[in-house]
């Protein structure tokens, strides 16, 4: 009988041990995440494939700081998470899902005929970064809002499911640690939105901390990396319940950008002028100035210290316009060629770290960045000349009268935030 030749075996798999499960949560309400931007997913509010990608880019941030170069990340990258030219090597699962039903965060309210927003109250304390889900008013003469606000999802409970290599274990359970603990789900989470809790992976309690950082952290990277890398060193506040850490850490922020005394002039009934120089670097540019704002000789009239915050920034002058005040700029990220870029995410992560005893702490971390090249502003699109090349940081920033940056030697916004944290301390 005529013989039939066998095709080779196929190659023996890679090991690979049994599914890793991790038991998640929120501790803080998810905005966004869903197919609709800005919106939640009813069906799906957890996908995998939004996992996968909070696990790369946290990968990247610890475990991929060890590359020194592009091409070694994205070598590497590729060999555990696949690329254009090869599959992952490693398997997302989302299972289990409970999510309470998505609500509106606020709604327009009609008082006398002037129509107000009014936030849910769970999140009303944390408006001040909430704005891009605020939508718009209806228009003169309508009742339905121009654009509804967004909806969020207070409470979503899951399991993670994971298969891989044991030989990739450092790798992936470093990734997930850090996601975790530093990341969350959906938009807005390096401000605090969707921030997660898995006990198995969160410091015992407070006294733990530098222990748990110390362990799950791993060696520091010295040098300064192309891609956003995780710090040696984050600030935590005072224990107390999530939704509290997380109001404790906006309002930091909100005090640092727009305080009363601090970042500006005035009484809350009457905010004043600005103590940081972009209205006087805008007013310059546009040679646009009202009477009531005169030249201030003493501030730089060409820097942007807070584009280091995260852009872009919309600069809008007053709500009830005086003759002469500019009217509304945006400022955009410049790279390294010149080119003007749509968004530079915000190296700065506030949001409450969760504890295994059911507490939280507010966490502020300031991830390692190559800095900010420089930036553009635009008025209805186009670009604003300048009269000199922007400054965004550098002593003198921190040197005229009542700067905000003072706590900064190198004048620089993030370093005068971090500096500035009340009640924060330094684990390492």
């Amino acid at each position: 009988m005529p013989t039939t030749e066998l095709p080779p075996c196929p190659p023996v798999p890679h090991p690979r041990a049994p599914a890793r499960e991790y038991r998640i949560s929120t501790i803080t309400p998810v905005f966004g995440g869903g197919v609709v931007p800005g919106q939640p997913d009813r069906d799906l509010p957890v996908r995998a494939t939004a996992a996968r990608g909070h696990l790369q880019f946290w990968w990247r941030a610890t475990v991929g700081a060890s590359c020194a170069t592009y091409e070694q990340l994205f070598a590497r990258s590729a060999t555990i998470w696949g690329s254009t030219q090869q599959a992952s090597k490693v398997e997302v699962e989302i299972a289990d899902v409970q999510a309470s039903t998505p609500t509106p965060c606020a709604m327009y309210v009609d008082r006398n005929g002037r129509y107000r927003l009014e936030w849910k109250s769970t999140v009303a304390p944390l408006a001040y970064v909430l704005f891009p889900f605020q939508g718009q008013p209806p228009k003169r003469g309508t009742h339905d809002p121009e654009k509804a606000p967004g909806t969020c999802v207070d409470e979503i409970l899951f399991t993670l499911k994971l298969r891989y290599p044991s030989a990739l274990q450092h790798d992936v359970e470093t990734a997930v640690w850090a996601w975790v603990n530093f990341g969350g789900l959906g938009a807005r989470t390096r401000r605090g939105c969707g921030a997660l809790r898995c006990n198995e992976l969160a410091p015992k309690c407070a006294d733990d901390l530098p222990r748990w950082f110390r362990e799950h952290r791993g060696p520091s990277t010295p040098s300064l990396r192309g891609w956003p890398t995780l710090a040696d060193h984050v600030r935590v506040g005072a224990v107390s319940r999530p939704m509290d850490a997380w109001r404790t850490c906006i309002e930091q922020l909100r005090q640092f950008r727009q305080g009363l005394g601090f970042a500006r002039n005035g009484s809350r009934r009457e905010p004043g002028r600005s103590r940081y120089p972009e209205p006087e670097a805008i007013r310059e540019a546009l040679t646009a100035r009202s009477r009531r704002h005169p030249p201030l000789i003493k501030m730089p009239a060409n820097a942007f210290p807070r584009a280091e915050l995260g852009l872009p920034i919309v600069f809008h002058f007053n709500l009830r316009p005086a003759p002469g005040d500019p009217p509304d700029t945006v400022l955009y990220p410049r790279d390294v060629s010149g080119k003007q870029q749509g968004r530079l995410a915000s190296p700065l992560i506030l949001k409450p770290l969760a504890l295994a005893d059911g507490q939280a702490v507010p966490l502020a971390i300031r991830l390692q960045t190559p800095p900010l090249a420089s930036v553009v502003l635009t008025n209805a699109g186009r670009e604003v000349q300048l009269p000199s090349s922007p400054v965004l940081r550098g002593p003198a920033l921190g040197r005229y009268p009542d700067s905000p940056l003072r706590r900064s030697p190198e004048g620089s916004a993030l370093d005068a935030f971090m500096r500035g944290l009340k009640d924060f301390r330094e684990i390492r």
